[in-house]
């Protein structure tokens, strides 16, 4: 009997560690994801100005099983902006539940450049079905000339 009302938070208290386990993973992942794909803009071997699709399956190979639907607009979200100055760039906006605008601008060489990319819903929070939220990755960089 009193393992029976131990047991149930013991559980939920377990459960809970692997959920928020599961999700820090996951955004240590996207963050080097992120990084990675930013080196990539910088030393030129993404430049192709409005089409994020280099970028979207660096990102969606790295993360592999974390990320379900990793391709999909509506999970996985891609902003580059350029400018002449680090001031210059506009920063989009990421909320909890909510993804920023998704456009790309990677620049030319020697701009500034932003690079943000949110995933939301990620795979712990799902399966447990408590709530939907939002993990951003940001990486600023200057082109390479």
């Amino acid at each position: 009997m009193e393992f029976a009302l131990l047991a149930t938070p013991l559980f939920l208290f377990v459960i809970g560690i692997l959920v928020v386990g599961i999700n820090l993973l996951s955004l240590a992942v996207l963050n080097a994801a992120t990084k990675e794909a930013g080196r990539q803009i910088q030393i030129g071997a993404i430049r192709t100005n409005s089409d994020d699709t280099p970028v979207r399956t660096l990102i969606c190979s790295r993360m592999g099983v974390l990320v379900p639907a990793c391709s999909s607009n509506k999970t996985l979200r891609i902003y580059a902006a350029s400018g002449p100055t680090f001031g210059a760039v506009p920063v989009a906006t990421v909320t909890q539940t909510t993804l920023f605008q998704n456009s790309f601008s990677p620049g030319s060489s020697g701009s500034s450049v932003v690079l943000q990319i949110a995933y939301i819903n990620p795979l712990g929070l799902s399966l447990a079905k408590i709530a939907n939220f939002t993990l951003a990755s940001t990486t600023v960089f200057k082109n390479e000339p």
